[in-house]
């Protein structure tokens, strides 16, 4: 009898161990499983994060797409409008200054009587052949930079089409052009000036005038060269090239 409750005795003392050794691993396994738990929805969050900041950068990446296309096309349309405004100011002068140019030539032989009569016939004739040499220069140069302007203006045109921002270029030829136009008239100037020189009284102070005009005349087709020279620099910027026109000559060449 004392062996059978002794036996039980220890069964159930065995019973209650293991029963009090599986309470902790229960209350373990409950623990892992809520940190389960919790780091999926942390997961969950940090990928709706993600997922939120990922929205948001595109649709900021188009906001700013958006903005560069709008000002692409609004500087192209002002570039398109001073390219129009240059090309009216330039058929409205150029006709003008041909028949200028051709007026003179005619009056050649006027003017060279005029100077014979004034400084003698060698010199007279001499004054006459270097002035309109000298003039001619000048005119080449003038034309040589226009037909520069319009192939610059052209490849402009191009690359407006193609979606590129070239306002600053425009501004710059539309700033050679004018100093084109300046040179043109420059000349015409003195060509007046000349021709009162061979017509008037006071040669010596016409002919200071005339000097310091073609002076001014060849200033102001260096001026017109070297903003073309900038306008093609402009368009190396944004990935066009074209050639450099010929320098301007100076008054003794």
């Amino acid at each position: 009898m004392k062996n059978s409750i002794k036996k039980y005795v220890l069964r159930r003392g065995a019973v209650i161990s293991a029963m009090a050794l599986m309470v902790p691993i229960a209350a373990s396994g409950a623990f892992h499983e809520a940190l389960r738990e919790r780091a999926e929805e942390q997961k969950a969050k940090i990928q709706q994060g993600r997922e939120t900041l990922k929205q948001k950068i595109e649709e900021r990446k188009d906001a700013v797409q958006e903005k560069g296309r709008s000002l692409k096309e609004e500087s192209t349309g002002r570039a398109g409008a001073l390219t129009q405004e240059m090309r009216a100011k330039k058929d409205a002068t150029a006709e003008e200054a041909k028949q200028m140019r051709v007026l003179f030539k005619q009056k050649t032989k006027m003017r060279t009587a005029e100077l014979k009569k004034k400084f003698g016939e060698k010199r007279g004739e001499r004054i006459e052949q270097f002035f309109t040499k000298m003039a001619e220069k000048f005119e080449a140069a003038i034309d040589r930079l226009d037909r520069a302007a319009d192939k610059i203006e052209a490849r402009i045109s191009a690359t407006a089409g193609n979606g590129k921002d070239v306002m600053q270029a425009t501004g710059n030829l539309a700033a050679a052009r004018a100093k084109i136009a300046e040179a043109e008239q420059g000349l015409a100037d003195a060509k007046t000036k000349y021709a009162e020189l061979a017509a008037g009284a006071d040669a010596k102070k016409k002919f200071a005038e005339v000097k310091g005009l073609v002076q001014g005349v060849s200033q102001k087709v260096k001026d017109a060269h070297a903003a073309l020279v900038r306008t093609i620099a402009d368009m190396k910027g944004v990935g066009t090239d074209t050639t450099t026109p010929a320098a301007a000559p100076s008054p003794s060449q």
